[in-house]
């Protein structure tokens, strides 16, 4: 794989702070490309990209944001960034991870067609809008479909990144669900898991990738 291809989620780095200290040691790696998260929560990140040469072709954008749709690609185009990806839905409150998210086919459904309304908006600006799977998106509904069809399926032009170990923890299989909404994917994490005894919604249960239990050279 061109390193050029590799990105390094922020997000991952989040207890790092500060963003400068976590940029540096990126360049000093021989990273050029981050995923940003939070865009609109720190003014110093253009000026960071450029101290550290570093590009972000991709950023996580809560869901909320979007109804300031103007302000928000503004932000973006700013920054460089051609995708915008929502993590999540807008969770509700109280609970643990999974329970916040735990929604009916025709709130999965009504959050799709909403999500898929921004699509047109984003495009005019030459951007792209995606969303970004956890583990609750392969919780199957009684109807036999998958909370992830509901979101993916009203628009096709709503683009994908796939984050292939939270598909392994919905018990789903990346190669299918890779396979199926290929032509839509603009990225894919990856994380692995050091057991599947273990609870792999918790962060504990995460290791390097390679030492666990994931097939890659299969998925890949």
């Amino acid at each position: 794989m061109d390193k050029k291809q590799i990105s390094l989620q922020v997000y991952s780095a989040r207890n790092f702070k500060p963003y400068d200290n976590i940029f540096k040691f990126l360049s000093e790696q021989g990273m050029q490309n981050v995923e940003l998260f939070e865009v609109e929560a720190f003014d110093e990140t253009k000026d960071l990209l450029e101290k550290y040469d570093l590009t972000a072709k991709s950023s996580h954008i809560g869901f909320d944001t979007l109804k300031n749709t103007n302000e928000i690609i503004s932000s973006l185009k700013k920054l460089n960034v051609k995708h915008a990806i929502i993590p999540c839905p807008v969770g509700k409150p109280g609970g643990k991870f999974e329970a916040i998210f735990d929604k009916n086919e025709e709130e999965w459904n009504d959050f799709g067609k909403e999500l898929s309304s921004y699509v047109q908006v984003f495009e005019d600006h030459g951007m792209t809008l995606g969303y970004h799977n956890h583990a609750f998106e392969f919780n199957k509904l009684p109807s036999g479909k998958m909370p992830l069809e509901c979101i993916l399926d009203h628009n096709e032009k709503l683009k994908y990144e796939i984050d292939l170990g939270w598909v392994v923890a919905g018990n789903a299989d990346p190669i299918f669900w890779t396979k199926k909404y290929a032509s839509r994917i603009i990225a894919c994490h990856i994380k692995d898991f050091s057991s599947p005894d273990k609870d792999l919604i918790s962060h504990d249960s995460q290791c390097a990738i390679g030492d666990g239990f994931i097939d890659w050279k299969s998925v890949f």
